[in-house]
């Protein structure tokens, strides 16, 4: 971003649109953040708007054109429903004011490439709130990858335990529908996993896709899994799941050079003496294998979360800090996810880059078709507890 379109001030002036669940979090966790002051709410629901307005004491409005209008904002962070995050994100940008987007961009790359797009044609900056980046042990892995430690990626596995029960789909009338999210466990539970598995192992270029809907009452999948090819000829493997309980989750990286090993929140990494195609060709022993020895890593223990991103949000636009998650790479894991659905559909491996226009033929049919009518409960909504900063 250009350093004359960087915010003038001693914070950045932010708006959250959505507060009724995560947004409201957002709001809590902004005390943290010397760079940032929040300056307007607003929400669809005249109350919920209402009661988090007058709780931070600042303006709510119930239509973000209007907020967007107010001009109290420099920058927007959109935590609405995902599926309509692109209409709030474009309008913002197209008003020359900065999105910060909770996970993941938009239900389909398609729109979430007219946010991309907009941002640069509007030399505006775009982020998305993928916060695990900044997790300690993750932080660490993708710098040992980007030095080239791990070497070529020959075998990429995840596997994610992300337990929900039916009460938590049952809490909104658009979780897990076609229309109100476009898909299940890929498009809400795993966006985090699946953007560092991307980090980590890069982005394959074909996807054989499977999704099921095992256990709940959705008409999403609560189950998802792809085999995967990569360019340069490597193979991985992930596994995602709503009905699978933790611990366990895990990303294995095998390269010529060295392999890491994530699972419960310990990272390991295994170097190895030589380079595996070196060494298969070059040594003369029959029975013999490069050394693979653990290399100890400093791994400090700092602290993260979602403030960290809001505050790297707003040093980029404050003084130009690099943006650690910003809106082209949170295309990314949205890609991988829609052609795993879109290969399950057609029962056939499909490329990547993803054939946009055949994705929103599916997703288009998979809305027309759909039949599913949710259980009568009231809308709970809720944030996650673990996810609300404490008071300071």
């Amino acid at each position: 971003m250009d350093a004359r379109k960087r915010v003038k001030g001693p914070q950045v002036r932010l708006g959250v649109i959505g507060v009724g669940g995560m947004g409201a979090g957002h709001c809590s966790t902004m005390h943290k953040v010397p760079e940032v002051r929040l300056t307007a709410v607003c929400d669809i629901s005249e109350s919920t708007a209402k009661t988090i307005g007058k709780k931070y004491s600042v303006p709510c409005f119930t239509s973000h054109q209007e907020l967007i209008r107010s001009k109290l904002c420099d920058a927007v962070l959109i935590a609405t429903p995902h599926p309509v995050r692109p209409d709030i994100a474009i309008d913002a940008m197209n008003a020359r004011l900065h999105v910060l987007s909770e996970k993941p961009l938009s239900e389909r790359v398609l729109t979430a490439d007219k946010m991309v797009k907009t941002a640069g044609r509007k030399g505006v900056a775009l982020a998305v709130m993928f916060q695990r980046r900044m997790e300690p042990p993750f932080a660490k892995a993708i710098e040992l990858v980007k030095s080239g430690a791990i070497g070529t990626v020959w075998r990429t596995t995840m596997i994610s335990p992300e337990y929900r029960t039916q009460a938590y789909y049952d809490s909104g009338n658009w979780r897990a529908t076609w229309s109100g999210e476009g898909g299940g466990v890929m498009m809400n539970q795993s966006p985090h996993v699946l953007d560092l598995f991307v980090q980590l192992g890069g982005m394959p270029s074909e996807v054989t896709g499977r999704c099921e809907t095992r256990l709940h009452k959705i008409e999403v999948e609560d189950v998802a899994e792809a085999m995967l090819r990569y360019p340069g000829g490597g193979t991985g493997y992930f596994y995602c799941s709503t009905n699978e309980l933790g611990p366990g989750q895990m990303i294995e990286i095998f390269g010529t050079h060295g392999k890491l090993c994530y699972r419960d929140k310990q990272l390991k990494y295994y170097r190895f003496s030589e380079s595996v195609p070196e060494f298969t060709f070059n040594t003369k022993a029959v029975w013999s294998s490069p050394e693979c020895k653990e290399e100890m890593l400093d791994i400090p223990a700092t602290e993260w979360g979602h403030y960290s991103i809001i505050q790297n949000f707003c040093r980029h636009l404050l003084h130009g800090d690099r943006l650690v998650s910003p809106g082209e790479e949170g295309l990314q894991s949205l890609e991988l996810a829609n052609a795993v659905w879109l290969s399950a559909h057609l029962g056939k491996p499909v490329k990547l880059p993803l054939n946009r226009r055949a994705y929103e033929k599916f997703l288009a049919g998979k809305r027309a078709e759909s039949t599913f009518v949710k259980a009568a409960a009231p809308d709970q909504r809720v944030t996650d507890p673990s996810h609300i900063a404490p008071p300071q």
